[in-house]
């Protein structure tokens, strides 16, 4: 018979197995402060945690020192900088076990006088400009662009704690940001100082980089656009989309000749016509560009002509399609010789064709709505400018961007005005931030900038020399919208910006008329167009 044995051990009370915990022990901030060189310890409730530090501390890279239950191990880990401009998640497990704990860091209340919150806005326009406080280093950084104006205006400041006074080193709330300048707090007889700096980012291009891409302009004018005859000029506009310049001429026939600014050793090529192009005073008299496609008017004066606008949907288009027909009712009108395009008819948009204002001193619009199809009827809109007598010859209106209910419109007898789609004036450019005769405005972002270009053509303005057919740029980055833009525009800063103007006038005789145009190239860089009867055209290319 076998026996068998037991013996059985007690286990004592220091056996037993640890718990599984996921718990966060202690939390502490470690550089909190002005300097960052304190440390400041959390108030643990639950799975809430509260740290009050200094108001001086910068709470957007605060490093954490956080103690866990024996095994556990937390994210974000503890030793890292973090945002606590907002409640964080901290996240604890441990085997099967997980807890979330939330922590919030606040400010305690100020003991010296503080800046908590400042809005600046330019001194010319109130535009508002960004601020950022660092309350660690007592510096407000100011951001604006090289476009804007360096004089920013205090237009709301708040400080702490109650009682607290300030002054500025200008001595008003009016701070000329090309050098820093100061802010000084007083509270309970001490004094806090932060210093106001400007953050200047870089914007639209440098106009010392300008290049000549294409020059077809003075002497360089080739034959097929220029006619030598004092009182005839069978080429009267030009249009550019930032890669080619398209003209319309009746120079030994009729036709509408291109130019490749990406290519600018090529010879120039023609639109094909495709036997649809017919009648008219002038088969071919004004071309426009717009979203990709050419349009070309005929010009007609006589009663019971038919005004015709042709559109073409690139250069290589074997035959444009007729999109506006119009028998013109009296022997008064004269339409065909400026036409503008807005948008994209006929689809959508509209087509404006300036009824010629000699002999018979008219000064309106015939606008032919577009939508899905040919237009019926033109609307007639008189435009009565507020500085000059009339619009005069060759008017024509452009569109402004991110302002679909206003154009911009000017006449041989006018500046540049901004109207509305009822031909409502409400803005008028004067001299001399404008010339009167600035042919064609056309408005190009580039870059954070706001530009303006046209072409002015003073052949009878001896006075201001002997030539003066000029391609003008200026800078409208100031303003929120195109009034304030044009308006920021004074007799003493027009000179700074006018960034670019350029006299081409070198072909005699001068014949009244020009147009302008701008776009972007297939290098990403901006360019613009200039064209002057008698004088061609100039393509310049601009760089950062």
């Amino acid at each position: 018979m076998i026996s068998f044995a037991l013996s059985f051990t007690a286990c004592s009370d220091d056996d037993d197995p640890i718990p599984v915990e996921a718990l966060i022990t202690e939390f502490a901030i470690t550089n909190a402060g002005a300097d960052g060189d304190l440390r400041v310890e959390g108030v643990i409730s639950g799975f809430n945690i509260l740290v009050v530090v200094p108001f001086e501390t910068d709470v957007t890279a605060l490093v954490t020192d956080i103690k866990l239950s024996e095994g556990a191990s937390v994210v974000p880990a503890s030793g890292t900088a973090q945002n606590f401009s907002t409640t964080r998640n901290f996240v604890v497990t441990n085997a099967d076990e997980s807890n979330t704990y939330q922590v919030t860091v606040e400010l305690a209340e100020p003991t010296a006088g503080v800046i908590t919150d400042i809005a600046f806005v330019s001194s010319v326009t109130d535009e508002t400009y960004a601020s950022e406080i660092n309350q660690g280093e007592r510096l407000i950084t100011v951001t604006f662009n090289e476009l804007q104006s360096n004089v920013a205006v205090v237009e709301s400041i708040t400080i702490q704690p109650a009682g607290t006074t300030y002054s500025t080193s200008s001595g008003s709330d009016t701070l000329n940001l090309a050098t820093d300048q100061t802010i000084t707090l007083s509270f309970a007889g001490e004094q806090t100082v932060y210093t106001v700096t400007a953050n200047i980012t870089e914007a639209g291009f440098n106009p010392e980089t300008a290049s000549v891409l294409l020059n077809k302009s003075g002497e360089s004018t080739p034959t097929i656009i220029f006619n030598p005859v004092p009182d005839d000029e069978p080429t009267r506009s030009a249009a550019f989309n930032g890669k080619h310049v398209f003209v319309a001429s009746r120079k030994e026939g009729n036709h509408v000749y291109y130019w490749d600014a990406d290519n600018p050793s090529a010879e120039e090529k023609t639109l094909d016509f495709g036997g649809v192009v017919s009648g008219g005073a002038w088969l071919v008299s004004d071309v426009r560009t717009a979203n990709g496609n050419i349009y070309v008017s005929n010009m007609v004066m006589a009663a019971g002509s038919t005004f015709k606008v042709y559109k073409w949907d690139g250069p290589d288009d074997e035959s444009p399609d007729v999109i506006l027909e119009y028998t013109v009712p009296s022997a008064d009108i004269r339409l065909g010789d400026a036409i503008s395009i807005i948008g994209n008819p006929p689809a959508n948009g509209y087509i404006f064709a300036s009824n010629f204002a000699w002999p018979n001193n008219a000064s309106e619009f015939y606008v032919w709505e577009f939508n899905g199809g040919k237009s019926d009827a033109p609307q007639v809109i008189t435009i009565n400018p507020n500085e000059a007598i009339r619009m005069g010859q060759y008017g024509r209106v452009a569109a402004v961007p991110g302002e679909p209910d206003l154009l911009l419109v000017t006449g041989a007898e006018m500046g540049i005005g901004v109207m509305n789609y009822q031909g409502d004036i409400l803005f008028e450019t004067i001299e001399p931030m404008i010339h009167s005769r600035s042919f064609d405005p056309h408005i190009l972002e580039y870059n954070g900038g706001r530009y303006l270009t046209f072409t002015v053509n003073r052949e009878w303005a001896e006075d201001l020399g002997p030539d003066w057919i000029r391609h003008q740029i200026v800078n409208i980055s100031e303003g929120q919208d195109i009034i304030t833009a044009l308006q920021v525009l004074t007799s003493a800063n027009i000179g700074d910006k006018r960034v670019f103007d350029l006299n081409y006038s070198t072909r005699w005789p001068r014949f009244v008329g020009g147009t302008a145009g701008a776009g972007i190239g297939s290098n990403g860089k901006p360019r613009f167009m200039s064209f002057g009867m008698k004088n061609g055209f100039i393509v310049h290319e601009f760089s950062n």
